[in-house]
């Protein structure tokens, strides 16, 4: 046994370097989140970086659930600003030059210089008064191709395919020309007056 854990120790000591170029590696990574809770009557939404949530009210109005936190943006402009961070144009606005949220989960460079956050925003929506249809969460992917107006009508008209039309609605944001990744989740709301009368 103290034979095997000897080779055990050199072949550990070995990968130590590359173990610790890997971690380096990911400390560059980071993501957005979007995160919806229903409970009761309530729909709490919260959301870091660009992904979006947006709701098809009983009227097919789309309402939006969360809001992007973009470098353009004044509020964060002046957060980062305060940090000593900057934000320049490159064909679209970055943190730093580098990232095209100013808030996410991990990215960590950046956050330790506080000029990218992972605060969330939290907003909580009554169900009872919105009558909601559906809800689309969806990566900024999706966003950069669609409207919330256009993408709450394009999903509405294909609630009755499989997956609800999310599917449609990645293909259709490749089909425009999106370079990112696209992903999609489409919720539909039980309609109480609907299950009520069957």
């Amino acid at each position: 046994m103290p034979e095997d854990a000897s080779n055990l120790e050199k072949q550990l000591k070995l990968k130590a370097p590359l173990t610790a170029h890997v971690a380096c590696l990911f400390c560059f990574a980071g993501t957005t989140c979007l995160i919806a809770l229903l409970s009761d009557k309530d729909l709490t939404v919260a959301n870091v970086g660009d992904s979006r949530g947006v709701l098809c009210d009983k009227d097919g109005n789309a309402i939006p659930l969360s809001h992007d936190h973009k470098p353009y943006q004044l509020k964060e402009r002046k957060r980062i600003k305060r940090a000593g961070g900057f934000i320049s144009f490159n064909g679209s606005w970055r943190v730093q030059g580098i990232l095209a949220m100013s808030r996410s989960l991990g990215d960590y460079p950046l956050k330790n210089l506080n000029v990218v956050i992972p605060d969330p925003d939290i907003l909580t929506f009554d169900l009872d008064k919105l009558q909601p249809e559906f809800m689309i969460l969806a990566s900024d992917g999706l966003w950069d191709a669609f409207s919330n107006e256009e993408a709450v009508r394009f999903i509405k008209d294909r609630l009755d395919e499989p997956h609800f039309g999310a599917k449609s609605i990645v293909l259709q944001s490749f089909y425009r020309g999106c370079p990112d990744n696209i992903t999609v989740m489409v919720v539909k709301f039980r309609n109480s007056s609907k299950t009520e009368e069957q």
